[in-house]
């Protein structure tokens, strides 16, 4: 048998265990692991699958030494000593973390999602903002016997339910969560664990596989070197609003090759370095590089393409294409730019036609055009892939879904009219998107209805003619608006009507509750607009040659000493 055994036993942790382990520091999250994602609604659920007795799966920890540090444990902080023993925990975070601080009066306090009461006449469990005018008793005091019971007796209109509140305490403080503990200081082992749970029972993400190999020792210097980090900060430096840690892990690959499907172990050892465009970088550097290109990139996207958001954004292999241009070619040649953006768009209109999608293959294939030392051939190479001699195909307008790439590609060209807001009359700023589509995946809550779908026949009711790009979260200001019922005197009317497409004839329809010829009217426009906008992106009459600068004029047969009058 192998000295290098792995010792891995099974263990059982109650609720109660595991917040003194964790308000002692001896529970650690890997750096590697995002922050705590659950909403409220999974709180709830957990608690309430203890309470009905539903399994809720096992957890992972890895038994290691970890160093003093403050420790971020949903909303608890920790400022914890160093730990021979600490359990740094895989698999499981979004689980312990929900334990431990729903039973912490002090976590509710600060964080609603672990504001949980226990509602004593449905008996059931409820968020507390959902309980008023319910008999309920807090969590924290469910949980513990002794405050339970002055609980109750400060509430004397709950004594008639004080047996079954001791039963649920009692099932809360029975309750055992399963772990396996792993004790094993080789690194090569801890990847064999996650790649095996990576096939089995619940995936963890790629993105969060790749962090995990290449630092699951948790004691790196850096608390910010992990791909959720660097979604977090380009979220927060720019107004694009959040990358998915999919996408920022696939743009970390595809810097440094164009094949990502490739095996992510060893991604910055000696041997992988020599096939990479960045041999001589470290994992570090490879994670930083990746931040300045999406960097970048964004700011092509915002301010060349004209895509003000992520949501906004057709397809990602777009965005990985772009990151891998700015890679290498931090600082392209201006026409190299004004052609990629006519790439980005060719490409974004003709996906379908071409085949391009989100797999990996397609990301390969685009990705291996752009080479090296070759900027002017890898804009050429990517547009000489989209060129087609068909007409280019517009987007569906009669049928918008916010999570189509189809519909994606309208709001951008309504986003290109530089649409008013309907309170302060101001062009929408990327910024006020932005604020808006926290935490969303799609531009749905910016892209409203101007009328009620349940005001409109089938026939049109999905049509792009019946959106609007606003910032306001009443969407019923959008009617008031055009029907004068709310209108500051000191906006600019026609222009606000116009940044949206919007004619007197609408106004006249709306007025007359004829919503079929405003919704159909105006999608013609929008139509328009789109096959506009595509074409100014596309520029398909204009010659896409690369710049100057790249043509050899140094002929020999040229004669320096010819007058430029007599070169006619």
């Amino acid at each position: 048998m192998s000295d290098n055994v792995t010792n891995s036993k099974g263990e059982e942790f109650g609720i109660s265990e595991l917040a003194t382990l964790s308000k002692s520091g001896k529970i650690r999250i890997p750096e590697f692991q995002r922050s705590f994602r659950w909403e409220s609604s999974d709180v709830l659920a957990l608690f309430d699958s203890i309470l009905r007795g539903y399994p809720i799966g096992s957890v992972l920890m890895w038994k290691k030494p970890a160093p003093a540090k403050r420790v971020v444990l949903g909303a608890l902080t920790i400022d914890a000593p160093p730990q021979s023993d600490a359990l740094w925990v895989v698999d499981g975070q979004q689980r312990i973390t929900s334990l431990v601080n729903a039973v912490s009066a002090d976590s509710g306090l600060s964080d609603s999602r672990f504001k949980i009461v226990y509602a004593l006449e449905s008996k059931r469990f409820m968020r507390a903002s959902d309980a008023r005018n319910t008999l309920a008793v807090p969590l924290p005091q469910l949980f513990d016997i002794a405050r339970l019971i002055d609980w109750l007796t400060d509430n004397p209109e709950a004594r008639h339910y004080a047996s079954d509140a001791q039963a649920v305490t009692g099932r809360l403080r029975d309750f055992k969560l399963p772990s396996s503990v792993v004790e094993q200081a080789d690194e090569s082992v801890l990847r064999d664990i996650f790649d095996r749970m990576n096939t089995a029972g619940k995936k963890l993400r790629s993105a969060e596989i790749f962090d995990a190999i290449h630092r699951a020792n948790g004691e790196t210097s850096s608390d910010d070197l992990s791909i959720g980090a660097i979604a977090d900060r380009l979220e927060q430096s720019t107004t694009f609003g959040r990358i998915e840690d999919a996408a920022v892990y696939q743009a970390v690959l595809v810097r440094r090759h164009p094949d990502i499907t490739r095996d992510p172990h060893g991604e910055f050892d000696s041997e992988r370095r020599s096939v990479s465009d960045f041999p001589g970088e470290d994992l570090s550097e490879g994670y930083r590089g990746a931040e300045l290109a999406l960097e970048r990139a964004v700011d092509f996207l915002v301010n060349h393409a004209g895509v003000p958001h992520a949501t906004f954004l057709a397809y990602r292999f777009l965005l990985l294409v772009v990151a891998r241009f700015f890679a290498l070619y931090e600082k392209p040649h201006p026409r190299n730019i004004e052609l990629l953006s006519r790439w980005f768009w060719t490409a974004a209109s003709r996906a379908s036609e071409l085949n391009l999608n989100g797999s990996t293959a397609t990301v390969r294939s685009l990705a291996g055009l752009i080479r090296k030392n070759d900027e002017d051939g890898s804009i050429q190479r990517l547009l000489d892939l989209v060129a087609s001699p068909k007409p280019l195909p517009l987007p569906e307008t009669n049928l918008f879904r916010a999570n189509r790439a189809s519909s994606r590609i309208v709001l951008c060209a309504l986003w290109a009219l530089r649409p008013r807001n309907f309170d302060t009359g101001n062009p929408i700023e990327p910024g006020e998107l932005a604020s808006v589509l926290t935490d969303r995946d799609t531009p749905t809550d910016v892209a409203l209805e101007v009328l009620r779908r349940e005001r409109l026949s089938d026939s049109i009711r999905s049509s792009a003619g019946n959106r609007v790009i606003v910032v306001t979260n009443d969407d019923t200001k959008i009617l008031d608006f055009l029907l004068s019922r709310q209108r500051p005197p000191q906006h600019d009317h026609p222009a606000i009507l116009a940044s949206h497409l919007i004619t007197n004839g609408d106004l006249h329809a709306l007025k007359n509750k004829a919503f079929k010829i405003f919704v159909t009217d105006r999608e013609k426009r929008v139509l328009e607009q789109v096959s506009s906008f595509l074409a100014a992106r596309t520029r398909a009459d204009l010659e896409s040659t690369p710049p100057l600068a790249s043509f050899d004029l140094d002929d020999e047969s040229f004669d320096d000493d010819i007058p430029i009058g007599e070169l006619s």
